[in-house]
């Protein structure tokens, strides 16, 4: 039996409609609805009553909620301890983005290390929508992530900020000029995350409030090539702080200032709703614990970048 599929199932019955599972797990309507007939088509029998303004379970349907509920509980607890009998620690996942594994992971790990070095951490990068909707199936225990992927299933803390600078090759106009009105940057093609991240959402946001439209010639899904694209000089770039800070350092990378910018927003630490394992329950502390760790680092790292001119942030 798919376990895709009882999750969906079990998801539609508790929130009572194919569109809200569709928005939960990230899918479109019709994908849901497929897996569902599949699910029937297998099992030989209706589960859901199609009414209009809410999906209810059958007799039948009922009986296969008490059953998911059971198998996919039992499944998660099956595979985390097979892992940590693998590894032979108690093992803990987190999905997150590759800015956020590279900004704050260190200090979470630091900290584990201090209070609780037999948990292990297994760490996978992916996108926002894929990392919420595996938490919800269970796949992973925690996800960095921002308001925009929090469910009222997951519950979450405020855990770190966001900094998106926009960035150019030292030998573009604008590197050169330091200090750029929003007209000026609107001026030149930029390279983008596309969706689902929301940096280019968060950016043409910003942009409307200063009235310009921005031009956005390419998007690309990792930082590195958004480096890359302006480093040669393709077009400007909005990449989060952590990963551009030793090419400004080494010069190959220039931050161009402007009104509003950088862009922030807060990275919340999220995992379901429920009561959390022993072992989740340190991890949580040691990240929460890690949040003064990582201010007074930054702090430090701000202090030394101001200091040279050509690398302010303000």
């Amino acid at each position: 039996m798919n376990f895709d599929r009882l999750q969906t199932f079990r998801l539609v019955v508790q929130l009572g409609s194919f569109s809200r599972a569709a928005e939960e797990l990230f899918l479109s309507q019709p994908a849901v609805s497929l897996q569902i007939r599949h699910l029937e088509k297998e099992l030989g029998v209706v589960l859901l009553e199609r009414g209009v303004n809410r999906a209810k379970p059958t007799g039948a349907g009922e009986a296969v909620l008490r059953f998911s509920e059971h198998v996919l509980e039992s499944r998660s607890d099956l595979l985390r301890e097979l892992a940590s009998l693998q590894s032979g620690s108690s093992l803990v996942t987190i999905g997150c983005s590759p800015s956020s594994a590279r900004q704050v992971i260190p200090h979470l790990m630091g900290e584990l290390q201090r209070i609780a070095p037999h948990i292990q951490l297994r760490v996978t990068t992916l996108p926002p929508d894929e990392a919420s909707a595996r938490l919800l199936k269970g796949e992973f225990d925690f996800t960095l992530t921002t308001d925009a992927f929090i469910s009222d299933r997951l519950a979450a803390e405020p855990f770190s900020v966001a900094r998106l600078y926009v960035v150019a090759a030292p030998s573009h106009p604008l590197a050169r000029k330091g200090r750029a009105t929003p007209e000026e940057l609107a001026a030149y093609p930029f390279a983008l995350l596309p969706s689902p991240w929301t940096a280019q959402r968060r950016f043409r946001e910003w942009a409307a409030n200063q009235g310009v439209e921005i031009n956005v010639m390419m998007e690309l899904s990792t930082y590195d090539g958004l480096k890359e694209s302006a480093r040669k000089g393709l077009a400007l770039a909005l990449i989060a702080e952590s990963n551009i800070m030793r090419e400004v350092e080494r010069g190959d990378l220039v931050i161009v200032n402007t009104v509003g910018l950088p862009l922030e927003y807060t990275i919340y630490l999220a995992h379901r709703t429920g009561k959390l394992s022993p072992a989740l329950s340190i991890v949580k502390t040691a990240a929460l614990n890690s949040r003064l760790n990582r201010a007074i680092s930054r702090r430090a790292t701000h202090a030394d970048v101001v200091r040279e001119p050509s690398l302010t942030l303000s």
